[in-house]
């Protein structure tokens, strides 16, 4: 057809014919007749008509003229056997006439007209394919495809079936005319229907025209005509089935031939190759999407986390800074960070610092501080006290990084302790001269009450003696009585003389004196003991013995009562006389506790870093409110005389001297248990229980 848009009455009317048309200009019309791929032109009149028609006759191809009636100069001017179509109707078989008066001119031979077939096949999807191969999205691409098939094919309608690659079935999704779905989207297995089978034959089928082939339309209901016959071709890329495309000519019409069939397949390679490009385009981009959103995505953490980070930062320094105390981040001794308080310390910036040894910065030395951790490396441990030569004390502490023994990273605090160490000597001189005063005033209470009483004894045994020095007149008036030979005279001044009275009560008196001083005696031997700070020679002590040797000590014959369980078989380390004595005074303790029953058991066990003995009594037991002061000097529950509340403390300095601990459990009605534990004296040497054997005996 000679010219580049036809007009639609004509355009209709070649679409009824069966030859595929292709709308040109004059100069693309002589190049195709010049290679013999077109054997029919037909032409509207346009200047210089008759010399184009003169041009396609002499170059072998027949012409045709559509139009209006022309004049008879002008009909005058056309080639012999050239026919002017005025009726659209006639354009059919005018071709079909044009047809064989080219094949006779030519005499036609079948593999000739093949070729022709192929070059005008060739040249028409040549244009197509590229086309196709322009559309940038799917919708667009079915619609150019539908288009060019129906062109290629002269068919009615045609269809693009693609393969969902989830589900494996075919896929038709109609494009819109002019915004309005017309045909509901179809969705087939394969092997359903004519579409089906061709895909899963992975070939090309051709049915119709209807009641004579396989044209099954359950599922074939895909266009808006009454099929007559169908031609679908598989749309095959690396051996994988992409889809199917799919012509169709209505049943009114002749039936879709084997050269359409071709025509489709070679179509179908060229669409193949466009859904298979456009696929993974579409595939790239939504990759290229993801991994642009998964990149903003991880800009955006790594901002969140950058942002955290420095505030993390910003807080630590912060926080850094606040603490008050010096504080470092070294390197061994090499500096690495200080916070402000470091710095305000040694008087310098905390950008002054890092590089420098902290010696030379804190202390002004060239060499490390007399007793510094660092200086034992990994061997000691990270903590001491650091005196300064201005007297600052300084308590050094800190950790390593890291485990590994390779690592001198190191982060160290210094706290001042100086103001802290005088406090300390302060409440220490005054915890000295509290218990000093309260030792001086239970001595004073404790020695004033029998000073007491022997002084009152004292100024009434004066006066018994004055009495005693009326009775010696009275015996003097006896005694010159008898010089003066009057017996009876004597005898009446003796028996006015009362000498019992006086006699009685100078002796009670002196007796109470004497356990006055008793008592006094008692509490000096108690403050002289308490006053001894040495421990003396330290020798090891075997409990069992030592435990034998007080129960006999302070029950005597009754010791046999006493219930004795001795499992330590090794000594403990402490001088077997102070042993003794502690015993002693925890032993009396609990016989005054639980008076004539004697209901008292002892029991020894060891550790394998202490010895434990255990007294355990049966008791009245102490009182909450005063198992915390059953260690105090001159503290006693007891009345007066019955003890002055020394035994305890004195057994507790000495176990404390030794390394040792008393612990006392206690509930008031039930009884008491006092534990003495002291340090393992390590030894080969077992303990023997001779003391023991012979106490059970």
């Amino acid at each position: 057809m000679v010219r580049s848009t036809p007009a639609p009455d004509v355009t209709k009317a070649l679409q009824r014919a069966l030859t595929p048309f292709q709308a040109m200009s004059a100069p693309e019309v002589m190049s195709w007749v010049q290679r013999g791929t077109a054997h029919t032109v037909v032409l509207e009149r346009l200047p210089g008509w008759p010399a184009l028609v003169r041009d396609v006759e002499l170059a072998g191809a027949s012409a045709l003229l559509v139009g209006p009636p022309v004049s008879d100069a002008e009909d005058a001017l056309l080639p012999p056997g050239v026919e002017w179509i005025q009726d659209l109707a006639e354009l059919v078989p005018s071709l079909e006439r044009a047809k064989a008066r080219w094949t006779r001119s030519h005499h036609y031979q079948p593999e000739v007209a093949e070729l022709l077939e192929r070059a005008l096949t060739a040249e028409l999807i040549n244009r197509f394919s590229q086309t196709i191969a322009a559309q940038a999205d799917l919708p667009s691409l079915r619609r150019e495809v539908i288009t060019r098939v129906r062109e290629l094919c002269d068919a009615d309608d045609a269809a693009l079936f693609l393969v969902d690659s989830e589900t494996g079935e075919l896929v038709f999704d109609p494009p819109p005319v002019n915004g309005v779905a017309l045909l509901a989207p179809t969705r087939l297995a394969a092997g359903e229907g004519t579409v089906g089978l061709a895909a899963l034959s992975a070939g090309s089928l051709l049915v119709g025209p209807r009641g004579s082939g396989p044209i099954d339309l359950r599922f074939d209901n895909f266009t808006s005509i009454s099929a007559g016959s169908m031609a679908a071709a598989s749309l095959l890329r690396a051996g994988d089935v992409l889809g199917v495309i799919v012509a169709v000519r209505a049943e009114h019409r002749a039936a879709l031939e084997p050269t359409h069939l071709h025509r489709l397949q070679d179509l179908g390679r060229h669409v193949a190759l466009a859904v298979y490009n456009l696929v993974t385009t579409l595939r790239l981009r939504e990759a290229q999407f993801e991994v642009l959103r998964a990149n903003l995505d991880l800009e955006a953490k790594v901002r969140e986390r950058t942002e955290q980070i420095s505030r993390a930062k910003l807080e630590w320094e912060r926080t850094f800074d606040a603490i008050r105390q010096p504080i470092s981040l070294q390197d061994g001794f090499v500096i690495r960070r200080t916070n402000a308080a470091y710095a305000e310390r040694v008087g310098a910036s905390v950008q002054e610092l890092p590089g420098k040894k902290c010696h030379e910065v804190f202390a002004k030395r060239s060499t490390p501080c007399p007793g510094c951790p660092l200086a034992k490396g990994r061997n000691g441990e990270l903590a001491g006290e650091i005196t300064m030569s201005s007297g600052t004390i300084y308590q050094f502490s800190g950790f390593w990084n890291s485990p590994v023994i390779a690592d001198p990273r190191v982060v160290i605090n210094y706290r001042d302790v100086t103001g802290q160490k005088t406090l300390e000597d302060r409440l220490r001189e005054s915890e000295r001269l509290a218990a000093l005063g309260q030792l001086a005033s239970g001595a004073a209470h404790e020695i004033n009450n029998p000073l007491g009483f022997v002084i009152s004894n004292l100024r009434n045994l004066r006066e018994c003696l004055d009495d005693i020095k009326e009775l010696t007149v009275g015996v003097e008036k006896a005694k010159a009585f008898c010089k003066a030979n009057k017996p009876q005279a004597a005898g009446e001044a003796l028996a006015a003389l009362d000498w019992k009275q006086p006699a009685e009560d100078g002796i009670e008196m002196i007796d109470e004196s004497l356990e006055g001083t008793r008592r006094v005696g008692a509490i000096v031997r108690g403050l002289r003991e308490l006053s001894r700070q040495e421990i003396g020679k330290t020798e090891p002590a075997d409990v069992n013995a030592s435990v034998t040797r007080s129960v006999r000590a302070e029950f005597g014959e009754q010791a046999g009562r006493i219930a004795l369980e001795f499992q330590a078989a090794s000594p403990a380390l402490v001088p077997p006389l102070q042993l003794d004595q502690v015993l002693g005074h925890i032993l009396r303790n609990a016989r005054q506790s639980v008076g004539e029953s004697l209901g008292i058991s002892v029991k020894t066990r060891q550790t394998e870093t202490e010895v434990w003995i255990q007294i355990v009594d049966q008791g009245g037991g102490i009182a909450a409110e005063n198992l915390h002061r059953v260690f105090e000097p001159f503290f006693t529950t007891r009345g007066v005389g019955k003890g002055i509340g020394l035994g305890l403390t004195a057994a507790y300095g000495i176990v404390r001297r030794n390394s040792g601990n008393i612990d006392v459990e206690s509930e008031l009605g039930k009884g008491a248990t006092f534990t003495v534990r002291l340090p393992l004296f390590q030894s080969d040497r077992a303990s023997t229980a001779n003391d023991a054997s012979a106490l059970s005996e």
